[in-house]
């Protein structure tokens, strides 16, 4: 596959967690997320429910935004 989880940056062959960001007009952002990051973000959000985006959602987002794929 030769993707790398979006959050630890590592190689991954198969993704636990696909995230994407789309607008209405079919702008796309994917992430794959490894299966020991979806662990941590899980655990993330059952102990704090101010969980902290990742900086890669926020670029995600100002990409679909601004109109650039």
């Amino acid at each position: 596959m030769g993707n790398k989880c979006q959050i630890c940056q590592r190689p991954i062959s198969e993704w636990f967690l696909r995230i994407t960001v789309e607008d209405a007009g079919g702008f796309a952002e994917i992430a794959h997320i490894c299966g020991n990051c979806s662990v941590k973000l899980r655990l993330a959000s059952e102990h704090s429910r101010d969980l902290q985006i990742d900086p890669w959602v926020h670029t995600a987002v100002a990409r679909v935004l601004r109109g650039r794929k």
